[in-house]
């Protein structure tokens, strides 16, 4: 799911759980950027995909996008307060 680009992938499949430990080739292939130890690793045989209408996607943001868009505005307040705190 990528709210802020409204996108949502769909994906129909039959899955399989493993212990980590008895699939240590499946675990090989994963990525593990903070170094954590996978203990279940997840197969998916997929067996039909679509991406979803961005229609009825409600967008969403993280708190450090909406600052970035709102710190111009912010910025423009102040230089539009500032003369009237002269008063």
């Amino acid at each position: 799911m990528d709210y802020p680009a409204r996108e949502r992938l769909k994906i129909l499949g039959h899955a399989r759980s493993y212990m980590a430990a008895k699939r240590p080739e499946l675990v090989a292939r994963l990525p593990t950027p903070d170094g954590r130890e996978a203990v279940r690793v997840m197969e998916i045989e997929v067996a039909a995909y679509d991406w979803n209408c961005p229609q009825y996607i409600i967008p969403r943001y993280t708190q450090p996008q909406v600052m970035e868009l709102v710190a111009p505005l912010q910025r423009r307040i102040r230089e539009l307060e500032a003369p009237l705190k002269s008063f």
